[in-house]
């Protein structure tokens, strides 16, 4: 049994994660990052910190953007996104653009100028983020924990190998990431294994599902290689941005 307080929450999820479809880490850090966001719009919108931190980074990733929209959270997002359009609006207002007429011999030669516009760059350099997404900052402390207790447990009585090799392994991703994490003493040839047990299962029913679309085997019904395709893409690119299960008192839309 686990007995380190630190580590059973982070080593209990992974060994729950790790049984179900998908990239365990996907799946943990989708979750983690609803239920702050499920935090954020019912408790939060109004903190004149958080809507700061926000207008610093120009709004949320691409990713932790689009996880706001669920049902109940549209005045929240107004609330958040017109802080952020303001702060657009103002750094439009501060940088302006100006188009001067020219003579019809300076048109020609800035045809051929390949160079940047100072003024577009400065401004670009203005819209864009001065600080990282939000929510990227809160889930960094949470992935080192469940990268550092993933590579804790990959020996002894405690391990998560069997678990790890019986699942559908880490996405290409988060797997390197793991590789890049690993210290000196870590079992880097059984977590290796792990994810090789993982891949391999996904090889093989990439060949039956790819063997079945041809037109000599079509007659033959596919079996549960039949959204293997599916599981592949997660498997190579990670999982989709609303794959996360939504535990908190918001629905995913």
């Amino acid at each position: 049994m686990i007995k380190n307080a630190d580590t059973l929450p982070y080593y209990q999820n992974l060994q729950d994660a790790f049984g179900q479809p998908g990239c365990a880490f996907c799946r943990l850090f989708a979750d983690a990052a609803n239920l702050y966001i499920d935090s954020l719009l019912w408790e939060m919108v109004n903190y004149p910190d958080l809507r700061e931190e926000l207008n610093r980074a120009r709004g949320y990733c691409h990713q932790h953007g689009w996880m706001l929209v669920r049902g109940g959270a549209a005045l929240g997002i107004a609330i958040l996104m017109q802080d952020v359009i303001k702060t657009a609006l103002a750094a439009l207002d501060s940088n302006p653009v100006k188009d001067t007429p020219e003579s019809a011999l300076r048109q020609l030669l800035n045809n051929l100028d390949r160079r940047p516009n100072p003024a577009a760059q400065k401004l670009a350099s203005h819209l864009s983020p001065q600080t990282p997404c939000p929510v990227c900052v809160y889930l960094k402390d949470i992935q080192k924990h469940y990268f550092d207790t993933l590579l804790k447990h990959l020996a002894g009585s405690n391990s998560l190998v069997e678990s790890y090799s019986n699942s559908d392994g880490l996405c290409l991703p988060h797997f390197r990431q793991a590789l890049t994490q690993a210290l000196a003493k870590t079992n880097v040839s059984a977590l290796v294994k792990a994810q090789q047990s993982a891949w391999q299962r996904l090889h093989t029913q990439l060949d039956e599902f790819i063997r079945k679309n041809d037109y000599r085997f079509r007659h033959e019904p596919l079996g549960d290689e039949k959204d293997v395709w599916l599981r592949a893409l997660e498997a190579v690119s990670g999982a989709p941005p609303q794959s996360g299960r939504n535990t908190g008192l918001t629905q995913s839309v």
